[in-house]
């Protein structure tokens, strides 16, 4: 039942991971071969300690900016397992009954229609009697009303079968629509979620703003050869970077959470199967 969302999700998935800013946005800050150079030459020419600090500084920022492309590749393949699994989990609260409701919807039109001879019997036999007593014609009357009392009777238990049936359809339709309304109050549980991966994403946006901005003032510093100014333009691009780390942590959780709701939802579908 699921192939053809899977199939699509999968390929949008693909397309849009290709083309999405995270992906492009999270490789990392390399210098230029020309600021390299200046950055090599400021390091060799400072003491000891600063190009130890500077060598650790650099090296901490590329293998922190990695981290980054690994919580993009993860978060991405868990987004998109839980945007597929939610399409069929809503497809399945929405079809949650439907056979049993069509053969009850079934039973009733076909009732109704099974009795539309004995109604229209009914009917005309009421309508003889009718006239038979307003041409006081005794024999007549005497023949017809056995007949009409005899029919009512069986009218009355074709009324009471198809008020049974209707029973039947409403508490079932009752019942259902009772069912798809709490699975999907619990499924909307994930709305929250997504308020907050929103939130954590704009803050990503502001911080990688920053971190765009220090990138420049670092190249400035580094051709100038300013290896104090250097190490706290560095400084100041790690703590950046660790707060779009721990923003992309907290997504990530919160896809986890998404995935937990969505799972509780379908247990339960699959238990309304059995």
């Amino acid at each position: 039942m699921r192939t053809v969302p899977r199939l699509t999700v999968f390929w949008l998935a693909v397309m849009l991971l290709l083309a999405s800013p995270s992906a492009i946005s999270a490789a990392s800050f390399e210098f230029s071969v020309t600021a390299k150079t200046a950055f090599d030459k400021m390091r060799g020419a400072a003491d000891k300690s600063t190009a130890a600090k500077l060598s650790a500084q650099y090296s901490e920022l590329q293998s922190t900016q990695k981290l980054l492309i690994d919580w993009d590749t993860r978060i991405d393949k868990l987004h998109y397992q839980n945007e597929e699994a939610v399409l069929a989990t809503r497809k399945g609260i929405k079809e949650i009954d439907a056979d049993k409701l069509l053969k009850l919807e079934s039973a009733v039109a076909q009732a109704k229609k099974k009795y539309v001879p004995l109604f229209q019997l009914y009917d005309s036999l009421n309508q003889q009697l009718s006239i038979a007593k307003s041409f006081k014609d005794k024999l007549a009357v005497s023949i017809l009303k056995p007949q009409v009392e005899t029919t009512r009777a069986a009218v009355q238990l074709a009324k009471l079968d198809i008020r049974s049936k209707e029973a039947a359809l409403k508490s079932a339709k009752s019942h259902t629509a009772d069912t798809i309304k709490k699975l999907r109050n619990q499924l909307s549980g994930i709305d929250p979620l997504k308020v907050k991966i929103k939130a954590a994403k704009s803050t990503i946006s502001t911080v990688k703003k920053q971190f765009s901005t220090e990138t420049s003032l670092l190249n400035q510093v580094v051709k100038k050869g300013d290896a104090a100014g250097s190490s706290n333009s560095l400084a100041r691009m790690l703590a950046f970077i660790k707060q779009i780390n721990e923003q992309k942590q907290k997504n990530y959780s919160y896809e986890q959470q998404t995935m937990v709701i969505i799972a509780k939802v379908d247990a339960q579908l699959l238990s309304l199967k059995k």
